[in-house]
């Protein structure tokens, strides 16, 4: 079939659709920890640096469970289970540190989900349905997600229903994918054996050594990505201290605005994806990250400047995670995938062991707007040097085809 198997393309979809709520939920945490719980700068780098440390955990447990294509859907299967489930019992916990282990659990096994869920795509539809199912279902997800961000921002302004139910619900909804990958049919392969404790890492520095192009890629997310994890505490406390926002300003920027710049350009990443050169698209997504800080300042004259910033930084986005979650498909070609992918997460865990808590020590010394300052100049720092690298003219940005 041209387009694939139709259970995988069901359950692509329902995924998309189904683990949004609690993204949604999740991406306004720190925000709500900061308004209601007025938590400190610290506390919020503790809690930002959680995301990209367990990548490192992620990596492990894509690498060493379970190896072979035969095995994809168990992987997948176990690591939602954990992903979802201790968030069903958060109303019913009063316990910080249980909430840690339900936030640590879900960033965890959310990214360890992924190596196996792009394996099993890549294996079950071709290439160019790929492509178009995969930016099409994140363009559904992200306006389900503009939808959903009003709701919640209305339900936890009237206390309707506090933020802890709301996480409960949204745990349930995403267990649910598990009953649609369980339909796709086994991906027979050749058995492989267990890899020893240092194979997987010594895999991951062999293909950034042997793929010269995958490893400017990953220079260019290590700029963009640590940028980010720099700022991380620093948003919070300038969205509540300095811009002093409510529930519906930052709702309707992150939720409304930034799906604007996802649903505005998603197809134009996924038709650039298909027609240009990797490396030149991905520094454009590098500038769109440097651009949103420089736009959050402004926003101090007019709040115009922030749905504006969201706005690119939703353009911003959709490139970084199309190009994010494809290009271990991209650079395996008919090999596994799964490799080039862990790298992927390998590498977010690394820059995060050091940048939210640099980012968190900065803004205490000097203040959110210097964090910012600095993190949209390292954006610019990272454009400079992989063009540099991969001799790439700044110039010629704009002629995005192979050079």
């Amino acid at each position: 079939m041209t387009k694939g198997c139709p259970q995988t393309r069901l359950a692509m979809l329902w995924t998309n659709l189904a683990s949004e709520p609690l993204v949604s939920l999740y991406t306004l945490l720190p925000f709500i920890l900061r308004k209601e719980y007025v938590a400190n700068v610290f506390q919020l780098s503790i809690f930002l640096t959680l995301r990209p440390v367990l990548s490192l955990l992620s990596f492990c447990w894509s690498a060493y469970f379970k190896k072979g294509r035969s095995h994809l859907i168990a992987n997948l299967v176990g690591a939602f289970l954990l992903t979802y489930l201790p968030f069903i019992f958060l109303p019913w916990i009063e316990n910080f540190s249980f909430f840690l282990f339900a936030a640590a659990s879900y960033q965890l096994f959310s990214r360890a989900a992924i190596p196996s869920l792009m394996e099993i795509i890549k294996c079950n539809i071709p290439k160019k349905p790929r492509e178009d199912a995969f930016s099409l279902y994140y363009l559904f997800g992200f306006i389900e997600s503009g939808i959903l961000g009003l709701l919640f921002a209305y339900l936890l302004r009237s206390h309707i229903m506090d933020w802890k139910t709301l996480f409960s619900c949204a745990s349930f909804l995403g267990l649910s994918s598990i009953l649609f990958f369980r339909r796709i049919p086994v991906i027979e392969g050749k058995k492989v054996d267990q890899p020893n404790s240092i194979q997987p890492w010594k895999e991951s520095f062999y293909l950034l050594h042997k793929h010269k192009n995958f490893r400017y890629l990953q220079w260019i997310f290590m700029f963009g990505g640590s940028s980010l994890m720099l700022m991380g505490p620093a948003f919070s406390s300038f969205y509540v201290d300095t811009l002093s926002l409510s529930y519906t300003n930052m709702a309707t920027a992150r939720f409304v605005f930034m799906a604007l710049g996802v649903a505005g350009s998603t197809f134009l990443w996924k038709k650039g994806l298909r027609v240009c050169d990797i490396l030149k698209l991905s520094l454009w997504v590098l500038i769109g990250m440097g651009i949103f800080p420089i736009m959050l300042l402004f926003a101090q004259l007019h709040i115009a400047f922030l749905y504006l910033g969201f706005m690119l930084y939703g353009v911003a986005q959709a490139g970084s995670h199309l190009i994010w979650n494809l290009s271990g498909t991209i650079f395996a070609g008919e090999h596994d995938s799964s490799p080039f992918t862990r790298v992927n997460i390998l590498l977010i865990g690394i820059r995060g062991i050091v940048m939210p808590l640099l980012g968190g020590l900065l803004c205490q010394l000097f203040g959110d707007v210097f964090v910012l300052v600095l993190g949209g100049g390292l954006c610019l720092m990272g454009l400079l040097f992989v063009t540099k690298i991969a001799k790439i003219r700044v110039a010629n940005l704009t002629r995005l085809r192979d050079f």
